[in-house]
């Protein structure tokens, strides 16, 4: 278990530090003296997901921020991501994030769409993967500690696990987006939207009004039940979410203590 542990470790690592060349799986597996096979196995039972399509999506979510914090324009960014064509990244783009580049450098509230994994935990007790999240997005410290003491949104998809098992897991992933869409649409213009978990959001706002942030639920839970079509298959989506006032006190940000709070927010809030 523990070679495995590191042999996924080496991967995401090669994988962040190769993110903007053109990497495969092949690639990957050949840097670590290991098999396609092996590698591809190991790494879907525990992030439940391909190297593949890990790989695609985090070199989206990278491009997605450069694309909010550089003035590049959009065929410079598709060449540093491997992309010869503006229409071929563009189609891509689109794909993972549901808009086109240059519809996304218009809404600067998102992001986070596909952080960084962490590696795997071991449980020796029950020799299982136990794998996270790590929240290493760029300047996200420095917004907790600025907004510490404001009013938040915690908000997760109805019935995701439902969704995938009935209609796929493209099906779970075009609502995800829809949610995204739909909480990006009630921010103001400075809120900051995060993706904290497979189908968990948390709004970041600006004022202490707690109100304020009552709005932003009360606006996106007005589309609740609203469909979308995948496939020609009509799917209602909606939205879990509660709105929260930060203490009112001077204290030292510690990331992962916030997130374990978000997270505690949205599994009561699941459960109400």
């Amino acid at each position: 278990m523990a070679d495995n542990r590191e042999m996924l470790l080496g991967a995401l690592e090669f994988i962040e530090n190769n993110i903007s060349g053109n990497i495969t799986v092949d690639d990957v597996a050949e840097h670590l003296y290991v098999s396609v096979s092996g590698l591809q196995k190991t790494f879907k039972y525990v992030f439940h997901t391909s190297v593949k399509e890990y790989i695609i999506r985090r070199r989206f979510s990278c491009a997605a921020q450069d694309l909010v914090q550089s003035q590049d324009n959009v065929l410079d960014i598709a060449l540093k991501y491997g992309y010869s064509s503006h229409e071929s990244f563009t189609r891509g783009f689109k794909k993972v994030w549901g808009i086109t580049p240059v519809e996304f450098r218009k809404h600067r509230h998102f992001t986070g769409h596909t952080p960084k994994l962490a590696p795997p935990e071991i449980n020796e007790s029950e020799d299982v993967f136990m794998s996270g999240i790590r929240y290493s997005i760029d300047q996200l410290y420095d917004v907790l500690q600025e907004r510490k003491n404001n009013a938040y949104v915690c908000a997760d998809l109805v019935g995701l696990m439902h969704i995938n098992d009935t209609y796929g897991r493209k099906a779970g992933d075009a609502a995800i987006l829809e949610i995204m869409k739909r909480l990006e649409e009630a921010c103001g213009e400075n809120d900051l939207l995060l993706r904290i978990g497979g189908d968990e959001f948390v709004v970041f706002t600006t004022t202490e009004d707690i109100a304020y942030a009552n709005a932003i639920i009360d606006k996106a839970f007005k589309k609740n039940g609203e469909t979308i079509n995948v496939e020609g298959a009509q799917i209602p989506v909606s939205i879990h979410g509660g709105a929260f006032s930060s203490p009112k006190k001077d204290y030292h940000v510690n990331v992962d203590e916030v997130f374990s709070m978000l997270k505690d927010n949205i599994d009561t809030i699941h459960k109400q």
